[in-house]
């Protein structure tokens, strides 16, 4: 079952959906990843408080954590306007049963931006984690995972792996 529930949360956070349209003219080459620091921390930072938020309808229902996914996200067959249906699917779910939970939490951690190319698209990877709610502390489910992110409009954006299935 946490397997299940950690694919899940990877998928909807490779929706993270976040293939960009091109970045424009102002925006830094990525080929100097060390210039974006601040917008990579602030990218992760935003990130991380965007799944942490995902546990009430008010996060499943935010625009700017769907404003972390690219409008050009594909991953694993999954857009941004199907995840985009998925979060709202989800608050409609949390308004009529409040008391019951529906959607996996997972927490970020050891997030990453490097390997940008000229196009600005980088890879983002990082370490998504989640506690089994039934059992102790102790059994926690982790994976690595490695997705791509893209430098527009003066901020990072999930693009997701590219790939229709």
């Amino acid at each position: 079952m946490n397997e299940r529930l950690i694919c899940r949360v990877a998928a909807v956070c490779g929706l993270v959906a976040l293939l960009g349209a091109c970045g424009g003219g102002s925006d830094t080459p990525s080929t100097d990843v060390a210039s974006n620091v601040d917008k990579q921390n602030t990218f992760v930072a935003d990130y991380t408080q965007g799944l942490k938020t995902l546990n009430a309808y008010a996060g499943l229902a935010s625009a700017s954590f769907l404003d972390l996914f690219d409008v050009t996200f594909l991953d694993a067959g999954n857009t941004r306007p199907l995840v985009s249906a998925s979060l709202a699917q989800e608050a409609v779910a949390m308004a009529a049963s409040p008391d019951l939970p529906s959607f996996p939490m997972a927490a970020l951690s050891a997030a990453s931006i490097s390997a940008c190319d000229s196009s600005n698209v980088c890879t983002l990877t990082g370490t998504l984690s989640n506690n089994d709610v039934d059992a102790s502390v102790d059994n926690t489910t982790a994976i690595s995972f490695t997705t791509r992110v893209k430098y527009s409009d003066g901020k990072f954006r999930l693009l997701g792996d590219g790939t229709a299935s």
